[in-house]
């Protein structure tokens, strides 16, 4: 691994998974020279806390991370100063991903590190914002949320059951479920959850309640219309011909129809990120094309 020296590792016990949690944060440089002054949050959402941040994630990625994004867009003066933050939503090892839900099965994963009783939509709502607030000087009025693969996933569900708590939300070439009966509930012969690596968190084979209750375009299409139309999104995803291995072209197109059927406006100029795959690469393309946009909602 190759984490960035410029962020600093936090870890907090929590409660409600009963087992310590890690992430990192990168602090712009007034944080430290201007001490009164509080800050917009973006947060990033893969799995592990190191993947945004981590040079060497994959291939593909050629020595960049996440703060490189950043500091270069601020060089170019296209974007103010910020707090970032990558939460693990994930088990320690990687294995058994978190996906923002309050396990099914927790039991399934009993023996594999960091996954606690598996409450992560309580642990992310109920305990890391809160405590993210609570030890830097955020601006919870100023808060983005970005995720790319399943941590698309994430944002775009964390957006849909508190719209109240972001300005913005962004995912790139996100691993959407499908929804049937108009969104009243997850399709069931949509195989995307029955990998195992999936059986703790939603049941095996999956529970189609519980995967309902935790399917994004579900909750969307529940939710509060005019909250959601006051959020910023910001949707990519890799092109048509790199399915079904090399993009989620089909489940961001999903995406973006039913926004647009909420009358929420995609600010992407194109959804389809040209020249875009699945990798560090593309999400890390993607985050210096669309971070001057979360910015603008932020102030």
């Amino acid at each position: 691994m190759n984490i960035d020296h410029r962020v600093r590792l936090v870890r907090l016990k929590s409660q409600v998974l009963g087992v310590v949690r890690s992430l990192y944060v990168y602090l712009p440089p007034e944080y430290a020279s201007e001490p009164r002054r509080r800050f917009p949050t973006l947060y990033l959402l893969r799995g592990h806390e190191r993947e945004w941040v981590n040079a060497t994630e994959d291939a593909s990625r050629g020595s960049s991370t996440a703060v490189d994004i950043y500091e270069r867009l601020r060089a170019e003066e296209r974007i103010g100063p910020m707090i970032l933050v990558m939460p693990g939503m994930a088990s320690d090892d990687n294995a058994v991903p978190g996906m923002l839900t309050d396990f099914h099965s927790p039991e399934r994963a009993r023996s594999v590190p960091g996954v606690g009783t598996g409450r992560f939509q309580r642990f992310f709502f109920e305990e890391l914002l809160p405590t993210v607030d609570r030890r830097f000087r955020t601006l919870p009025s100023a808060r983005s949320i970005v995720g790319f693969s399943l941590g698309g996933y994430m944002a775009v569900k964390a957006a849909a059951l508190h719209p109240e708590r972001f300005v913005s939300v962004g995912a790139f070439d996100g691993s959407f479920p499908y929804a049937s009966d108009g969104g009243k509930t997850a399709r069931s012969a949509d195989g995307l959850f029955a990998q195992p690596m999936f059986a703790p968190v939603f049941g095996a084979p999956p529970d189609l309640a519980h995967l309902t209750s935790n399917n994004p375009i579900c909750l969307l299409l529940r939710a509060d219309r005019a909250a959601l139309q006051r959020l910023t999104w910001v949707i990519q995803y890799g092109p048509q011909t790199l399915e079904p291995w090399g993009s989620n072209f089909y489940r961001g197109e999903y995406l973006v129809r039913v926004l647009r059927s909420l009358g929420i406006a995609n600010a992407s100029a194109s959804p389809v990120l040209e020249g875009g795959d699945h990798t560090w690469h593309s999400a890390d393309r993607y985050l210096a094309a669309t971070l001057p946009l979360h910015w603008h909602a932020m102030i």
